[in-house]
């Protein structure tokens, strides 16, 4: 799968799996609301976005309790999110407690050719570092794609979802510049994004 810019990535995402986007949608971290401006006028989704900032119709921090009810929403999306959290496994949990049918959630492989580059060089992004001023927010996990393919499907099972697909996400320049041999070869040097779609495994709930 491929994406360029933000908007890009984002509705490479939505687009790539497939009819899941109806009913409620919550967006955590929401930041500009790419994901709402993915469906077209008229689509079948109610759009709620939760966000530390005021981009939200929801002003809320997934390291918290999130202020829904269990199973409240049908689908849940958090993209290149959790690796904000202090708590990234009680913040995935609390996706899965809100969440009804599915969970779409993107993480970063911090170790894709790019950040070994840059490390290598003495460098990083600003992602990382070390300020003079304490940030608002920042990654607090550093991992392999690996890593984060194993965390879902560790934590999708335990909270009661299963992960129906996975997606290796990369921008077309890569795609052109590495062919996609080398990519499907090494993924955890090429591939910079790892997507993934979880479905409930949980019992339906009667209307």
């Amino acid at each position: 799968m491929a994406s360029g810019s933000s908007e890009a990535k984002v509705a490479a995402i939505v687009g790539g799996t497939g009819s899941i986007w109806s009913g409620t949608v919550l967006d955590i971290g929401c930041r500009t609301r790419e994901v709402e401006r993915t469906f077209a006028e008229g689509a079948p989704v109610r759009y709620l976005g939760v966000d530390l900032a005021d981009s939200g119709d929801v002003v809320a921090d997934l390291g918290e309790r999130l202020p829904f009810v269990d199973n409240s929403v049908d689908v849940v999306v958090a993209l290149d999110v959790l690796e904000h959290t202090d708590g990234i496994h009680g913040a995935f949990a609390e996706l899965c407690r809100v969440a009804r049918r599915n969970i779409v959630i993107s993480l970063p492989n911090e170790f894709d050719v790019k950040q070994r580059w840059l490390t290598a060089r003495g460098r990083h992004t600003g992602k990382w570092g070390l300020p003079t001023d304490a940030p608002r927010d920042r990654h607090r996990w550093r991992f392999t794609l690996a890593e984060a393919q194993e965390f879902c499907g560790h934590s999708a099972s335990i909270n009661g979802w299963r992960v129906d697909s996975e997606y290796a996400l990369i921008g077309p320049a890569r795609n052109r510049a590495i062919g996609r041999a080398l990519v499907d070869r090494w993924p955890g040097l090429f591939v910079p994004t790892y997507v993934a779609l979880l479905s409930s495994e949980k019992p339906a709930i009667s209307a």
